[in-house]
């Protein structure tokens, strides 16, 4: 197979649903499983909660801030007032971009609650059950997905017929390759040549092949 992916959850939670068919043939992106959301909902909505608050009181702080420069410029009140006010705004600026950063890991949480097929291809046995409880990056995956279009072969080319490999006028540029089944009776598929190794198994005088 061009690629072969174990897909694994992203966040620790409880699976809730498998979408896919034991031996199915998935798109990338489609939803393969998904993880009880509601804690990842619940930790975005405070997130947002907190995100609105500081951003209220940033707001207020900035308005006191103005008005404190207008008095000092008066010498109505203590230059150190107004700086006092200023490190306050700078303080509640740091608060509202963590906050936002918290609440952005909150949504990767609840989108990583869905877990999608990250390439196109044939999904192998189901993994991990229903009603599970599934760790973030953990060990065993809920499945396996295979790309098998397209796929390659690799085979071993005698030593001997390299040269005349290489000096094929499409060698490089889609030398066609058909791959037999083990009898060698029945053509399986068709191809093109994509390298060729570029060292010698001397055990059996052969080099490998890959071919697309």
């Amino acid at each position: 197979p061009e690629a072969t992916v174990s897909v694994i959850s992203r966040v620790t939670g409880q699976l809730e649903q498998v979408r896919f068919t034991e031996g199915q043939m998935v798109r990338k992106g489609d939803v393969l499983a998904v993880i009880d959301p509601a804690p990842f909902q619940a930790a975005l909505t405070q997130a947002l909660g907190t995100l609105a608050h500081d951003e209220a009181s940033l707001a207020d702080a900035k308005l006191d801030l103005q008005r404190y420069n207008t008095l000092a410029a008066q010498n109505s009140i203590a230059t150190q007032t107004r700086d006092t006010q200023a490190a306050l705004v700078k303080q509640d600026e740091g608060l509202v971009a963590s906050d936002k950063g918290v609440v952005e890991s909150a949504r990767l949480n609840l989108q990583w609650s869905r877990i999608v097929s990250p390439t196109a291809g044939r999904v192998g046995l189901r993994q991990v059950d229903p009603g599970n409880q599934v760790s973030a990056n953990g060990s065993t995956p809920i499945a396996i997905v295979t790309q098998i279009d397209p796929i390659d072969v690799i085979f071993a080319v005698p030593e001997d017929a390299i040269p005349s490999i290489v000096k094929h006028p499409n060698f490089g540029a889609g030398l066609a390759v058909t791959a037999y089944d083990r009898t060698g009776g029945a053509a399986l598929a068709s191809g093109s040549l994509a390298t060729i190794d570029n060292v010698v198994d001397t055990t059996t005088g052969t080099v490998k092949g890959k071919a697309r």
